[in-house]
């Protein structure tokens, strides 16, 4: 029995401060497998890029993706993502703040989105909030934009990650009316009276043709993990998957990849303290218990993935011989 554990957002945003994150941080199953283990073929990639390889894709179509879970009976057309943001106004840039890391109603969606039709209706641009934090653009023509994936800009100056292509300054345009737009709506005014961060912007990023022109290359064995792009992914390849258990021992007793995603979610609400504990939450529940597992004989072996960190391992029962290898921890 063989399980691929991919674990995401394992690097820190800020390199200065994720030195002193994972100062004196003790993993010791996790340095055992790394060390013991055999090193595999593996690049310095961002998530999604890895996903994009790993599915048989060229890129990664979020957008088309994620609409066949959100909004199957969506026209065909190019769609983009337009999730929804707040831009925080520092001394000289400004910075993203995700929507999944503060609550949305579906009624201050429907209103900013009705706002947005409303200001784009002789463009040919539509507008659609099936969900809270996943709003999509429907645009008439591919526009030839290179986008950022949100998570790779949360928490960061905006300005290097902008859109980019031959009517960029168009889409900067657009951007920029749109923040005026949201700055008025009372949707804003609310929310500010309650506390809550506004919705003062929107993310562009994502893009590709629905439906989709190629459909994903999914694993034989079950996907497990929560991210929704995954599970897109591997809907659209009609593959096999189901969500994340909770611990190690809850794991089907045949071959899966399994994709341990909680670390973005820390990533997503800027928690430092919170990123270190998880990693400490991964060892108790996912690292120790395999390795004890592998050792006792009952798992022929276990894979390593971090994709942004470039690293991917394989342990299996030999690593017990291995005991010369220093134990190593994945940065």
């Amino acid at each position: 029995m063989h399980y691929h554990l991919v674990i995401p957002h394992g690097i820190w945003p800020d390199v200065d401060l994720q030195s002193q994150i994972i100062a004196n941080l003790q993993l010791p199953a996790l340095a055992t497998l790394i060390a013991r283990g055999q090193r595999l073929p593996g690049k310095k990639q961002q998530w999604h890029a890895w996903l994009s390889e790993r599915f048989g894709l060229r890129s990664l179509p979020v957008a088309p993706l994620t609409l066949g879970v959100d909004f199957p009976g969506a026209e065909p057309g190019y769609w983009l993502r337009a999730d929804p943001v707040h831009l925080h106004v520092g001394r000289d840039q400004l910075s993203l703040q995700d929507g999944r890391s503060f609550d949305i109603t579906q009624a201050d969606a429907d209103a900013l989105i009705s706002s947005l039709n409303g200001l784009f209706k002789d463009d040919g641009y539509e507008f659609f909030a099936p969900t809270p934090q996943r709003w999509y653009l429907r645009l008439p023509l591919d526009p030839q934009l290179r986008c950022t994936p949100i998570d790779a800009v949360i928490g960061r100056n905006i300005d290097p990650f902008l859109p980019k292509g031959p009517d960029a300054l168009q889409w900067h345009r657009a951007l920029n009316e749109i923040q005026m737009l949201f700055y008025t709506n009372p949707v804003n005014d609310q929310r500010e009276a309650r506390g809550e961060p506004s919705i003062n912007s929107i993310w562009l990023w994502g893009g590709g043709d629905w439906p989709l022109p190629r459909k994903p290359v999914v694993p034989e064995q079950w996907v497990l993990g929560d991210d929704p792009v995954l599970q897109a992914l591997v809907k659209a390849g009609q593959g096999k998957t189901a969500a994340l258990p909770a611990h190690a021992s809850e794991l089907p007793r045949h071959d899966a990849m399994v994709v341990l995603d909680v670390l973005g979610d820390e990533l997503i609400a800027n928690d430092p303290h919170g990123w270190r504990t998880t990693w400490q939450k991964l060892e108790s529940n996912w690292f120790a218990p395999l390795l004890e597992q592998l050792r006792a004989g009952r798992l022929d072996s276990v894979a390593l993935s971090f994709p942004e960190i470039g690293l991917a391992v394989e342990a299996n029962r030999s690593l017990r011989w291995r005991f010369w290898r220093r134990p190593r921890l994945p940065w």
